[in-house]
């Protein structure tokens, strides 16, 4: 199921409807409405979502998640016009695995995809060892040393 599947299926219960009731508030048939909630449709149009938030008069909570649920269900990916051949390359390669990807790779995926936010902050400052009691300060040990 994609996340809109998901999020779409929650707000149906939570309006305490069946599918075809729900369908029927919609002005669809109930077998479209079952297979967004499988997954086996792609996910809605924009038109859609406002229709779904008129028609069952949702609040801004359920529309955030319903836009935020249509976006991450996207299946197409468009490469830019300049994008290098790199780039092409690993698409490529991506989409050519993208079924047999194990959770491990595509949580290694995701990491590498968030790096530029985890770089762009501060790196931790080193922690100072803690000093023991009786044990000399760090200064203290270089002085004996030297």
């Amino acid at each position: 199921m994609s996340p809109f599947s998901t999020v779409f299926r929650e707000l149906r219960i939570f309006c305490e409807l069946r599918q075809a009731e729900f369908a029927s508030q919609l002005g669809y048939e109930q077998s479209y409405i079952s297979a967004i909630e499988l997954g086996t449709k792609g996910p809605p149009s924009i038109d859609f979502i406002e229709r779904l938030v008129q028609r069952l008069q949702l609040d801004e909570h359920w529309k955030k998640r319903l836009l935020e649920a249509l976006d991450e269900s996207q299946r197409k990916i468009m490469l830019p016009n300049e994008a290098p051949d790199e780039m092409y390359r690993m698409f490529n390669e991506l989409r050519r695995q993208i079924g047999a990807l194990h959770p491990a790779q595509v949580e290694l995926i995701r990491m590498a995809l968030r790096m530029p936010v985890m770089l762009s902050h501060p790196p931790f400052k080193p922690l100072r060892p803690l000093k023991r009691k009786g044990e000399p300060d760090r200064t203290d040990v270089v002085e004996i040393i030297r």
